[in-house]
């Protein structure tokens, strides 16, 4: 199932490239909202809202830093600050509609 998800939104030769250059991905939910604490007397209505705004996104990671991309969109809504700019440019090449604004 995630190779599936993996292939309709990177193509065929995302594995490959992330072998190459030791990354690992994984689906993860994003939301520009934060979940309070659970002891917080708002906790439960900040968990709905955040599952009503969230997304279910790419994180890849390695070594130097990590990239998160939501899958509906192909926004980049993350980017560490060791993330190397050319594996970037690389990895938009991978997704059409990529958009890293």
């Amino acid at each position: 199932m995630f190779e599936e998800h993996t292939l309709d939104f990177f193509g065929p030769n995302f594995d490959s490239w992330m072998n190459k250059n030791g990354l690992t991905c994984v689906v993860v939910s994003w939301s520009n909202l934060t979940i309070l604490p659970d002891d917080h007397p708002g906790y439960e209505k900040s968990l709905k809202e955040y599952i009503e705004d969230e997304e279910r996104a790419f994180n890849i990671c390695g070594s130097q830093g990590d990239i998160t991309v939501t899958y509906d969109s192909a926004k980049v809504v993350e980017v560490s600050e060791g993330f190397p700019e050319p594996l970037l440019l690389e990895l938009k090449g991978f997704a059409p509609g990529f958009n890293s604004n």
